[in-house]
């Protein structure tokens, strides 16, 4: 994944426009929203359809010591919601996800069905209500899912083991999943369910073809009696590794198709108590480190043969940035890792050019325009943004901060993401 796409600030909720003619979309508040944390209306003529997201501030990072817990607390009230207002556990695919920070339910449909899509969104957040045997059989689903994704990424463990390193904390980021898959059980779902299924951990937005004042009329009615109740504590927020960590741990596995060097790092903003003012410089700064780190690891050099990375900005403006790189045969780790290492100090020997800013500037703007056209990829952009509980912004008004983001605070921004922070490194030999 290029980036992870969350945590776009509020901003303004000023309208923008394209170069491109692309119509702006206007983000709403709602005010009688009950106690949800926030609902939103996004109109949009041009979609013949109806989106309702919402969106429990809540995900895998705030498990329990039993990882998992919030990926089955999520099958469970997306089906039970099915039962409440459909009548059948499982009458459709799963309309939900979860993430690191959040959960994300959508329920779509036309125009014509906006109430129903309204009551399938309360449901989720009553105790899930299934049929006897439903929820035991979830957790064997759960199991399968979650063997699947492990072989599909063979790396994401390594990504937790390195996350774990680098906290010293296994708080929302365990190793290793699958161990605790035989512990998973309906108790411990239930009590997440309770704790952060609470409407003021809530985010609501209704999208696509609706009158604003029928959105505002309709979200009264089914949210507008739910109590203002204390949000669930973070902790996994809080935790910031001393800066001059530097933790180096080596393994051998039989799960790994080849050897991996993982490296991530920690950047502390510490004159920032938030990420809401930081998105134009999150942005253009990692595509500009991005585009290095790919040209230096894959085209200028002949040590690694693949890279990827992963750059997170949460809410309270803590930076996470994740490099997956894997050695050539014959090149052995400490030598990659050495690679590694002395690319990511050297990145910015070679200043930042106008003319650099000018092609990611321009590569962000033509990604903000496909989201605006296309359904799916519009739902993605406004979810991002709603997961750290910021309102949402819509994909014009990130094309306006793109272009407002001055090219000195991109740069100051790159300088302070290259300065030796907390590092954790995870040395992975494939077993032979």
């Amino acid at each position: 994944m290029r980036f992870f796409w969350k945590s776009i600030p509020a901003l303004a909720l000023a309208i923008a426009t394209f170069a491109t003619a692309v119509a702006a979309q206007n983000v709403m508040p709602l005010w009688e929203k009950g106690g949800l944390h926030a609902a939103y209306v996004v109109p949009r003529d041009d979609f013949n359809r109806v989106d309702v997201q919402l969106i429990v501030l809540s995900g895998s990072y705030d498990d329990p010591a039993l990882s998992g817990t919030a990926h089955l607390t999520e099958h469970l009230a997306a089906f039970s919601s099915d039962a409440a207002v459909l009548r059948r556990a499982r009458e459709r695919d799963l309309n939900a996800v979860t993430r690191s920070v959040s959960t994300v339910y959508t329920n779509s449909g036309p125009p014509e069905d906006i109430e129903l899509l309204l009551r399938l969104s309360r449901a989720v957040l009553e105790t899930p209500d299934l049929p006897p045997g439903f929820a035991e059989s979830e957790i064997k689903i759960l199991h399968r899912e979650t063997h699947l994704r492990e072989r599909r990424s063979p790396y994401r463990w390594l990504v937790r083991k390195a996350l774990r390193n680098l906290y010293g904390s296994s708080y929302g980021r365990a190793d290793n999943t699958i161990a605790d898959l035989s512990r998973l059980n309906l108790e411990a779902a239930y009590q997440f369910h309770e704790t952060h299924y609470v409407p003021s951990n809530v985010t609501l937005i209704v999208s696509g073809k609706i009158k604003p004042a029928k959105a505002a009329e309709l979200v009264a009615q089914y949210f507008g009696d739910t109590a203002s109740l204390a949000a669930p504590e973070k902790p996994w927020l809080d935790q910031k590794p001393n800066q001059t960590l530097r933790k180096i741990e080596r393994l051998s596995s039989d799960r790994l198709s080849d050897d991996v060097v993982l490296m991530t790092k920690f950047i502390d903003f510490e004159d920032r108590d938030t990420s809401i003012d930081m998105q134009g410089d999150f942005f253009l700064a990692t595509a500009v480190l991005q585009n290095r780190l790919a040209n230096a690891l894959r085209y200028e050099d002949t040590m690694l043969f693949d890279t990827s990375s992963d750059w997170f900005l949460s809410k309270v403006a803590d930076l996470e940035v994740t490099i997956v790189a894997h050695p050539m045969p014959g090149i052995d780790l400490d030598t990659a890792r050495n690679q590694l290492e002395t690319t990511w100090e050297t990145l910015l020997d070679t200043p930042i050019q106008p003319k650099e800013l000018a092609q990611v500037r321009k590569s962000e703007m033509v990604q903000a325009e496909n989201a605006a056209r296309r359904p799916a990829m519009f739902l993605q952009f406004l979810q991002n943004v709603a997961s750290d509980g910021f309102p949402p912004i819509s994909p014009s008004v990130f094309a306006r901060i793109i272009s407002d983001t001055s090219d000195e605070q991109v740069i100051d921004f790159a300088k302070k993401v290259i300065e030796p922070s907390a590092t954790s490194i995870v040395l992975a030999q494939r077993a032979r």
